[in-house]
């Protein structure tokens, strides 16, 4: 049983391929993260162009990576059974876009901040870091975005995200129970955007104005299933 924290970097948000994946493979004991090995990144061609948007964040451009092994050649090894990452479903999207058929248990440190910390003004990975580690990020966060970094601070918030969990009286001691833990926190209290941003969801359907917006969120064909969920369990209580 193999837990990789992983992070790639890519061309774009539409059909997203790979640029680069980076990668750490680590263990969770008594509620405690080991590595087992260290960060470790590889380019890839993902033979299509680059948008500059992606060039922006990740400072790769095509010319770069031109020479590089075509992302398809990417291997998830099969005895990878956990994945670990910030938004985490996006790189899976984009390692099945390399051909990837093997899909491992995903683990959203995302979904755990915003369930721990709702009313925290950004979830973003390097808003977490200056939130839970002030100092390194004041030193490394210039780097956030190459792929091999990020690995390094998913680590980090992963670790104060369990120790904040188990203090609010969950019990995260290993993988699978911080896997479970992920599915639930991806269940979101309150919502992330719209008029009612920050606002508790049980507390909206309390309202006639909070119950028929959620209504309206359940009409809509994009809607994230886990937050359909919410709505729906909120309304029928």
């Amino acid at each position: 049983m193999t837990t990789y924290i992983l992070d790639t970097e890519t061309t774009g948000l539409v059909e997203p391929h790979m640029t680069e994946a980076a990668y750490s493979i680590i263990e969770i004991n008594n509620g405690k993260i080991e590595v087992i090995q260290a960060p470790r990144s590889k380019r890839f061609n993902p033979l299509k162009p680059i948008s500059l948007g992606s060039m922006a964040t990740s400072h790769i451009c095509d010319e770069d990576v031109a020479q590089e092994p075509p992302h398809t050649e990417f291997r998830l090894p099969s005895s990878v059974q956990y994945l670990v990452g910030h938004n985490i479903d996006f790189d899976m999207a984009v390692l099945k876009n390399a051909g990837v058929t093997h899909t491992p248990k995903l683990i959203c440190t995302k979904a755990m901040s915003s369930y721990l910390l709702p009313t925290l003004e950004s979830h973003k990975l390097v808003s977490l870091l200056y939130y839970f580690h002030r100092q390194v990020a004041r030193e490394q966060a210039k780097h956030a975005h190459a792929a091999i970094y990020d690995i390094y601070f998913t680590q980090l918030v992963l670790g104060s995200l369990i120790e904040l969990a188990n203090s609010q009286g969950h019990n995260i001691t290993d993988v699978e129970s911080l896997y479970q833990f992920s599915e639930m926190a991806r269940i979101p209290t309150h919502l992330s955007f719209g008029k009612y941003k920050g606002q508790a969801i049980k507390e909206l359907a309390a309202t006639s104005d909070g119950a028929g917006y959620l209504k309206w969120l359940l009409t809509q064909d994009s809607i994230d299933p886990y937050l359909a969920q919410a709505c729906q369990q909120a309304l029928d209580a």
